[in-house]
Order: C-alpha cells, then structure tokens, then sequence
C-alpha cells in the first residue's frame, strides 16, 4: 500500500473515531464488533475495551434478541446490500434509546462479504416528541368523541362527514356506522337544499374561514331540531383548505323558551289591553246600575204609597237584578285582576288557615261547623291570593252544606320535591260527575240562588290561583257524599 493510501486510511479512521452524533461500526461477517468510536461510547455508554469483540446483539431488547430481529436484519443486509430498522436498544446501565439504524454490507475484491457497517442514530428525543403528540391526538380525539353537549364532526372538502362523536349520536340519532362517508347535507330540511344552504355555508367558510348559521336541522327519525351551527375550514402548512370541522348545538329547548317568552310577553299586553278595556267597559255598566237603583228609590220614596203589590214586587226584582249586575261586574274585575303585580314570598298556611277561620268564625258557630286541620307547611306563594283560595274552598264547604248536619271540614297536606298536594275535604251535598269540570268555569252555578247565594266566580278564583302557582285544581265527589277538592303548588318554579 502506497504512502498516500495509508494517509487516506489513517484520515478515514480517525474522522469515524472522531464522529460524537453516531455510533460508527466495524462487525465481522457474524455481526461481532470489530471498532469502537466516540458517537457509539456516548449513545450506547460503552468503552471500546468493554464492547469490542462481542456481538451487537447486546444492544437489542431481551424480546428483539429472543425473536431473532437482530439475526434477520444481518441475513436482510447480506441480500439486498443493506438493512434499516428503527426501535428501542439498550445502553450500558440498562436505559432504553430509540435507535435508527443503518447496516451495510461489506464486500472484498471478489464479492464476497467479509463484514457490515452499522451506523446508529439516537432519536428518542424525536421519538418521546413523537409519542408525546401521538398522544395527546389520542387524547384530544377521545376528548372529541366523548363530548355529548355538542356535534363535533370533522369533513372533507366536499363536505362529506369523516368522523362521528357521541354529541353527534345523541343530537342527530345517527350511529357513526350509519353516517360516516355521507355529506352533511344529510340534517338539512328540503327548503335548506332547495336554497342550497349547505352548499353556500361551506362556500362562505372557505372563502371567510369560518361560516355560522342557525336553523332547523333533521334527525334520523325525521323530527327536527334548532341547531347553532359553526363550520371552520381547516388548512394545510400551505394555506390550502383541507377540509372542514363542523360543530353543533342542540338549541331546541332554548328556541321553544324563546318562543314561550315573547308569547308571554304578548299575552302580558293583551292582558294589559284587557284589564283596561275590562275596567273601562264595568264602569261605563256600574254608572247606569247606580243610576236605575238610585231612580228605584227616588221613585219608591215619591210614589211608593201610590203602588199596589205588584208594581212593588216588580221594582223589588229590578232593584235586586241590578244588585246582583253590580256584583258580577265587580267579580269579574276582581278576576281579571288576580296576580297582578303580586309578588312570591313566604306563606305559613297554617296561619291562613286561622285568619280564614276567623274571618268565618260568626257563620261557624251558626252553623256548628267543625275544621280539623292537619299539619300544614310553610311555602313560596303570593300571599294575598293564596288566602283567596282558601277562603273560597273553606267558605263553600260551609256554605253546601247538608241541611240538619253539621259541617265537618278537613285540611289536610302533603308533600313530595317541591310540589305540595293540599285537600279540602267536607261532608256536604256534593256534585254531580258530570259538573265536575264546569264548576271552575267563570259564572258557572249549579244550585238555585234561593237556595245557594253567590255570582258562580269563586271556584273560578281558585281556578286561576292555582294556575298562578303553576299548579292544578281538581275535585272529587257524589251527590250526599261531600266533596274533596285537592290543588297542587309547585314552589320549584316561583
């Protein structure tokens, strides 16, 4: 060998010892070390006097070694030349390196191998990266399909659906088997693909990045929802859109409370305009009353000696129609102003239950009525009108009473989450079955006014009390078997 040679040599030598980033090999045909170089001391953590001569089979894992990978990439580089692989080594003390790996054979001036090269890269810094972001897609793609509050779907350019999440299953119905290659058209209603929506939503996201739209969407069972609906292109290192995400809520519920607010809202200004023309209408009606009553007694006092019985009964019977006129009037107006600028606070029906009492106490003892009151709670209401309807209710089951019997009247409650279920239970006359339903309507009388005083308003009162505390009204009973009215209140809702 020429002096130059051995130079060239020399050089190429210590350039592979030199070399800090690789671990730069020699192994014999049967894969045994036959160099060492500063790279292959820092990756793998073995001098050359510990390493070289043995097989660098000691660098694989216990599994690789048992599986024969390290043979079977020897026999791969004697065929083709040579062999690449990638996967965990092992270091001196024992911790583990991803390893890239480059085995190539060597040949002699007749072709035969008479070695291999084996250079190595550590790249677990890469790979801990790589597998870091590996998972943290998983995670974030698990986070995606566990959502159940929203539609998260992701779609290609022609808006065809890729991916399908649990919000998506329980808004939309469809199983991801079901939906998965199909376009998103597929939840539009007919009038939207007859205006081509879907078309111009993803034209617009495209175009300004992002599209938003609300509407009402289609279910796999064919109902329909009110969806709020964000469409965001997606796009490459290159600014190109790939894609699209498309992301959906369910508005269905906040639409129809929307909806019932401004019917309430409505409802409040006719109710408005009612209560004024109501008020306006009874007293343009109570001013002629007054004036045919006041006219019955001028006219009685002037001429009344002048009168035989019957003109006398006659303006008796106008004086009392027009009476009861008045008191209808002013009923009606009592009704129409029930729960008007009331406000909810606390009610001890047990002392309603006094008050109401007291404020009967002449008519019980009259009667010889008996209430027996059970225990009572303490509840959310509009005082004033709660007081109504237990006076109503009280004062009925004196006033329908059985003739020859005393009145015995039960108050009794109960409650089950909030809702409070209150009864009314007497021994009077009772009701036909049939009356049961029309007794809360306005004006509504069974009885004979000779018999039973009243305008037919009061359980209409209740009626509408009742409702104000977003609860029913019901009665139960047969003709000389009393009555049970029961009423609910739901103090969730006040």
């Amino acid at each position: 060998m020429t002096p130059d040679l051995d130079i060239k040599k020399l050089r190429l030598e210590r350039m592979v010892e030199e070399v800090e980033d690789y671990a730069i090999l020699l192994l014999d045909a049967e894969g045994n070390i036959e160099n060492w170089n500063k790279g292959a001391e820092r990756i793998k953590g073995y001098k050359a006097s510990e390493i070289i001569g043995k097989n660098f089979r000691t660098f694989y894992m216990p599994e690789d070694q048992a599986s024969g990978l390290p043979q079977r990439l020897l026999e791969l580089a004697r065929q083709n030349g040579k062999a690449s692989h990638e996967g965990w080594r092992v270091k001196k003390n024992g911790e583990k390196f991803w390893g890239n790996i480059l085995l190539t054979a060597i040949h002699d001036d007749d072709g035969s191998i008479i070695g291999f090269t084996k250079v190595t890269r550590d790249l677990t810094e890469k790979k801990l990266t790589e597998e870091n972001l590996r998972r943290s897609e998983e995670r974030y793609h698990k986070m995606i399909s566990e959502i159940q509050d929203y539609a998260i779907l992701l779609m290609d350019l022609e808006g065809k659906v890729e991916n399908w999440n649990k919000g998506a299953e329980r808004i939309k119905g469809y199983k991801a088997s079901e939906i998965v290659g199909k376009n998103f058209r597929t939840f539009y209603p007919q009038e939207d693909l007859d205006a081509k929506k879907p078309e111009r939503l993803l034209e617009r996201a495209k175009r300004e990045g992002r599209a938003q739209d609300e509407g009402w969407r289609v279910r796999k069972d064919g109902s329909r929802f009110w969806s709020s609906v964000t469409i965001t292109a997606l796009h490459a290192d290159d600014g190109k859109v790939i894609g699209f995400s498309k992301v959906t809520r369910d508005l269905t519920e906040l639409k129809k409370a929307e909806a019932t607010l401004l019917h309430m809202q409505r409802l409040e200004v006719r109710n408005d305009e009612l209560e004024q023309i109501t008020y306006i209408t009874s007293h343009d009606l109570q001013e002629p009353l007054r004036n045919i009553s006041s006219f019955i007694d001028i006219f009685i006092e002037d001429h009344g000696t002048n009168l035989n019985a019957e003109g006398t009964e006659a303006l008796r019977f106008i004086k009392e129609a027009t009476g009861r006129m008045s008191q209808l009037i002013n009923g009606l107006l009592d009704y129409g102003r029930l729960g008007r600028n009331a406000q909810v606070s606390e009610i001890d029906v047990n002392e309603i239950v006094k008050d109401v009492c007291a404020d009967f106490s002449t008519l019980i003892k009259e009667t010889g009525a008996e209430i027996e009151v059970g225990p009572l709670p303490v509840i959310k209401g509009y005082a004033t009108e709660f007081r109504l309807l237990l006076q109503n209710l009280i004062g009925n089951a004196i006033k329908f009473r059985t003739p020859d019997e005393k009145p015995h009247i039960r108050i009794s409650a109960e409650e089950t989450d909030g809702q409070y279920k209150f009864c009314v239970k007497d021994n009077g006359i009772g009701i036909e079955p049939q009356y049961l339903d029309r007794i809360f309507l306005i004006f509504q009388r069974l009885h004979n006014r000779q018999h039973f005083a009243g305008n037919g308003i009061g359980l209409a009162h209740c009626k509408r009390i009742v409702e104000l505390h977003h609860g029913k009204i019901w009665a139960v009973s047969e003709p000389g078997k009393g009555s049970t009215f029961y009423f609910t209140i739901n103090t969730n809702s006040l």
